[in-house]
């Protein structure tokens, strides 16, 4: 059995998967938050989870196209991906990019998302599939590309959410304010971990000390709350009375702590890479900078905005990612996400 599993773990890059389902949901939570009142309607919260199951099953299938894509280049570089090696024929893996593309239009039809989800996961599929044919032939482009995979899911959550919101509950500017540094955050902190990852089967000598510039791009989503929040401090300072008022009910505490500690994430992952490494050494800091975006994620799920406390099922969602990181990484050490 652990044969038949094992190469379906590899190449779906399971220590990643718990990453993959956070970005839409952490997107319609922003959103669903700042039009929730009193409480968030539970169609705001279902449309989030929906939007994120819909997300991983584009991830699977961008897995395995990309498998598909670079079959040839792996096998003759000696890869150890399974269609190279022939642990899993091209037909099965075929099959199965079928079944999750299909698999998220399912969803969409399924749960009724509307026109705005339907456009950014359009949008979503198709730069999947242009990074997986222009990543070598193009590698700048390859590193926004898959920024970009991970920034639209993001808006596809933030859109999903946005569909159910009831009429004149919903405000366009406000919307924007939140979503656009979140979605470039996103996009900007992933083109970094795919550059860091490029080519780190070649990987040899030491790198300097720019390798920890990337970590501000951590801070993007939260940077107007970052600045709001300096702001409120200052005037509270002028004010010592209302201090800790000020400061207690400022909502976006937790979205930034969650940014600070991936700008930390990312710190701590490349602090290695300073000395000659080799192929194992910069794949780990690869995986380690990839959960990075958990930390994100997490922030925005468990947000406690201006009185709205947070969801009880973002916040299981948000242990759940964490738990499952955690136990695949102890169950299968071998089975590397990048």
């Amino acid at each position: 059995m652990g044969r038949v599993i094992k190469p379906w773990l590899q190449l779906f890059r399971i220590p990643n998967l718990p990453t993959a389902v956070g970005d839409a949901v952490a997107g319609g939570a922003a959103v669903a938050f700042c039009v929730g009142g009193k409480g968030v309607p539970g169609p705001l919260v279902a449309a989030a989870l929906v939007a994120g199951a819909a997300e991983l099953l584009l991830y699977l299938g961008g897995l395995a196209d990309n498998d598909l894509v670079d079959e040839e280049a792996d096998r003759a570089a000696g890869s150890s991906r399974p269609l190279a090696t022939g642990a899993l024929s091209r037909r099965a893996v075929r099959s199965a990019r079928i079944l999750c593309f299909a698999g998220a239009v399912a969803v969409g039809l399924a749960f009724r998302l509307g026109a705005g989800w339907w456009g950014c996961a359009a949008a979503v599929a198709a730069a999947i599939l242009s990074y997986n044919r222009l990543k070598e032939r193009l590698p700048r482009l390859g590193f926004l590309l898959m920024g970009l995979c991970r920034g639209l899911a993001v808006v596809s959550g933030a859109a999903a959410v946005a569909g159910v919101v009831p009429p004149g509950a919903f405000d366009a500017a406000a919307w924007m304010v939140l979503v656009v540094p979140m979605v470039l955050g996103w996009t900007l902190y992933t083109a970094a971990v795919t550059k860091l990852g490029a080519g780190e089967e070649r990987a040899a000598g030491a790198m300097g000390r720019r390798r920890y510039a990337p970590a501000l791009l951590a801070l993007v989503p939260v940077a107007p709350w970052c600045l709001a929040l300096a702001l409120s401090v200052t005037a509270a300072l002028l004010q010592p009375d209302s201090l800790r008022g000020s400061v207690t009910s400022f909502g976006p505490l937790l979205p930034i702590l969650g940014c600070l500690l991936a700008a930390a994430t990312w710190c701590s992952a490349v602090r290695p890479l300073g000395e000659p490494h080799g192929p194992r050494e910069r794949g780990r800091a690869v995986g380690r900078a990839i959960g990075g975006l958990l930390w994100m994620q997490t922030g925005f799920l468990c947000v406690w905005w201006h009185g709205v406390p947070p969801v009880p099922a973002f916040v299981g969602l948000a242990a759940a990612c964490w738990i499952s990181r955690l136990a695949i990484r102890r169950a299968w050490p071998a089975i590397t996400g990048s």
